[in-house]
């Protein structure tokens, strides 16, 4: 065994203890002495802590105190990312990330800020197992985890990142409907909730061409698409534009009379209807790409440049002005109402309020949203900040247009 270093003498200012205290133990010292006076039993490190186990034990009988197991097990990394502490504080101080649970982060501050179930972590680790060998997994694996995990749990709503107005010309300018739809279709226990279907309403604009073709389903000129829960479809007769001539907004006809007509594809999309709270209103939504461009960005092989010259500088996308449909701001007021939303409410950890946009992604609150429960239980959405992060993509199939 070789000669450990107990303590520092270090005359600096302690961003905990200021000027009081000048003496810190090392962690060779200090480690299992707190391991034994918090009655650890199993002191659980990576392998490159092997050679410390013989002063871990010598130590602790040396000052005849009660003595831990240390346990070692070979690091887990997952492709894409970087986890030691050192690298992850200076991306920080360059400011390629917000913080140090930013959520393209795989630390689990990180991956909780970014709405990831505690279920899916554990999932994956069950899988995995534990050995004593290094090894880097593919963050998809993760992913597939999560997915899984969110599609048993996140109530399903309607949402459109990019709004295109929608006029139905054939539905007199108080229309009002309320339709029922189902949280989670073939899931009754998740419940339902209403929306109001009216004669002004939008689409996402990623759901309209102007100009069509043979493969493509959904909505464009003089084309029949299916509103999601919704009897009857609708057929664009008209695009208006501004003066600039990007699209103000499209006319279409509600096909409610004669011989009704099946749709190919249904289209989700949220109501103009400020009385009944629709839309609700988001600040921000984020999604997020892979931080690192190369699966291992500190190997010098192939990033011969560092990780720092990894980056991708793309990770993080803001889209300000999307809308959500009322389900959304009733599943925020169930979660409000038990007696464990209040209580995470009240410490305003929102992370645990997820839900999938349908057929866009799983999506949490981002801790800088500004929720209250007295405006929850007020109704009172207007007066909120709403910042969505996306959690994880859903899965598509490869032959079909997302």
């Amino acid at each position: 065994m070789w000669d450990p270093i107990a303590y520092r003498i270090l005359y600096s200012t302690h961003y905990r203890t200021g000027n009081e205290w000048c003496i810190y133990p090392t962690y060779d010292f200090a480690h299992c002495l707190c391991d034994s006076i918090e009655n650890i039993t199993h002191s659980l490190c990576t392998t490159e802590f092997i050679l410390a186990r013989q002063s871990y034990y010598w130590l602790c009988d040396a000052v005849d105190v009660y003595k831990p197991v240390q346990w070692e097990y070979g690091r887990l990394s997952v492709t894409n990312t970087v986890l030691s502490k050192r690298k992850l504080l200076k991306l920080r101080e360059k400011g390629f990330i917000m913080s140090l649970d930013d959520p393209r982060l795989y630390s689990l501050p990180a991956l909780r800020r970014r709405g990831v179930p505690p279920q899916a972590i554990n999932a994956f680790v069950r899988e995995l197992g534990v050995t004593t060998a290094k090894a880097t997994i593919d963050v998809v694996r993760l992913e597939n985890h999560i997915r899984d995990c969110l599609n048993e749990i996140a109530p399903r709503v309607m949402a459109v990142i990019n709004p295109v107005k929608v006029v139905l010309e054939n539905l007199p300018e108080a229309h009002f409907e309320e339709i029922e739809l189902p949280f989670k279709p073939r899931d009754s226990s998740f419940g339902t909730h209403k929306v109001p279907f009216t004669r002004v309403l939008y689409i996402d604009a990623s759901d309209f061409r102007e100009e069509d073709s043979a493969d493509y389903y959904r909505l464009a000129p003089n084309k029949t698409v299916g509103l999601q829960g919704i009897t009857h479809p609708i057929v664009c007769t008209d695009v208006r534009r501004n003066a600039d001539g990007s699209i103000a907004e499209l006319v279409c006809r509600y096909l409610n009379e004669g011989k009704q007509q099946k749709a190919k594809t249904y289209i989700q999309w949220v109501a103009d209807c400020p009385k009944a709270g629709s839309p609700v209103r988001l600040d921000e939504v984020r999604t997020f790409g892979q931080l690192f461009k190369h699966a291992d960005p500190s190997d010098e092989s192939i990033v011969p440049g560092g990780y720092l010259s990894d980056v991708n500088t793309d990770s993080l996308k803001i889209v300000k002005g999307a809308l959500v449909e009322t389900g959304f701001w009733e599943a925020i007021k169930r979660y409000a109402a038990t007696a464990a939303g209040k209580e995470e409410l009240g410490k305003h950890n929102v992370e645990s309020i997820r839900v999938q946009f349908m057929r866009i992604g799983y999506f949490t609150l981002d801790k800088d949203s500004k929720l209250s429960v007295s405006d929850i239980e007020g109704d009172n959405s207007g007066k909120t900040k709403l910042v969505v992060n996306r959690i994880v993509t859903l899965k598509e199939d490869s032959k079909k247009e997302a």
